[in-house]
């Protein structure tokens, strides 16, 4: 609460109390709001309401308390849009940290435990995020996947040398889904959409 002392010509001051919050969530559009549709996705609707699919992480932040789960939406569902979007690295470490973890540990015959990821050898990401959209444009959700062309690998299209960058060693697309998230995470967290929103759509 700041308090603001307003003096007047002789006349005693009047003391006005503001009331101000920092919060970005605080900001919405007072009754403005967008009704999930059939097929929608956060990237889809941040889209749409904010002109940008790589928003969805201020989307999901606004409604955190109704859609947990990034990827999970229900049809006929509000969801409520805020002034504030800009996503900064806090915001996307904590909605990709809210999407489930990738793969589970499963029981084989033998009584070992295998990953569902390495076991398929793919991964696509909580559905409708952007992580899931640029897996779906780098590699189709195969984590082995090379381009031919440039030499980029694994289900984020890394280049070799971009992967040693971020302190990997080895080729991404020989890594383990779960080495391959976590590149991604890091190199969302430091450069937001950047490394893909402009090739690849999303």
């Amino acid at each position: 609460m700041t308090f603001l002392s307003i003096a007047g010509g002789g006349a005693a001051k009047a003391m006005i109390a503001v009331t101000v919050s920092l919060h970005p969530a605080a900001a919405h559009h007072h009754g403005h709001g967008a009704t999930v549709r059939a097929g929608d996705t956060l990237s889809s609707i941040s889209k749409r309401v904010y002109g940008s699919a790589g928003d969805w992480p201020a989307l999901w932040w606004v409604n955190r308390h109704h859609v947990p789960d990034p990827g999970l939406l229900r049809t006929g569902q509000r969801l409520h849009l805020s002034d504030w979007h800009k996503v900064k690295p806090w915001l996307s470490q904590a909605a990709l940290a809210a999407a489930p973890a990738p793969a589970a540990a499963l029981p084989t015959a033998s009584g070992s435990v295998t990953s569902t990821a390495t076991a398929t050898g793919t991964y696509s990401g909580a559905p409708g995020s952007f992580q899931s959209c640029v897996i779906q444009a780098e590699s189709g959700g195969n984590a082995g996947a090379v381009n031919a062309s440039s030499g980029a690998g694994g289900l984020y299209g890394f280049l070799p040398s971009t992967w040693q960058a971020l302190g990997f060693s080895g080729l991404p697309e020989d890594a383990p889904v779960s080495e391959q998230n976590a590149a991604f995470a890091k190199e969302y967290a430091a450069g937001g959409t950047s490394a893909w929103a402009p090739y690849d759509g999303c």
